[in-house]
């Protein structure tokens, strides 16, 4: 993944299961929603599904990445390297019901 170069596509939730972003929901809404209760109903229905974290979605031409963004204990001046997840995205076979 070529972080320098992905497209941002800005800040997120997302439901981490494992090593992957299950599924992401973004912070952006329109001026006439409730950001309030539309984020407590975002996380809730995220917690369905993982751990859910903020951070920004990236689009590496087509693959989509989610950086998770570190709480204000683990940020430093000198960060680690930044580990990207990647987001599920449903194959053509992938049927409603199905593992993930």
């Amino acid at each position: 993944m070529d972080i320098e170069n992905a497209k941002n596509l800005g800040k997120h939730w997302a439901a981490i299961r494992g090593n992957k972003a299950i599924a992401v929901i973004p912070m952006l809404v329109p001026s006439d929603v409730d950001f309030e209760a539309f984020r407590i109903q975002a996380i809730n229905t995220l917690q369905l599904l993982g751990e859910v974290k903020t951070g920004e979605l990236l689009d590496d031409y087509g693959d989509r990445y989610f950086i998770p963004r570190k709480n204000h204990g683990n940020r430093s001046k000198n960060p680690k390297p930044v580990e990207p997840l990647e987001v599920f995205q449903p194959s053509d076979t992938y049927q409603t019901g199905g593992n993930i």
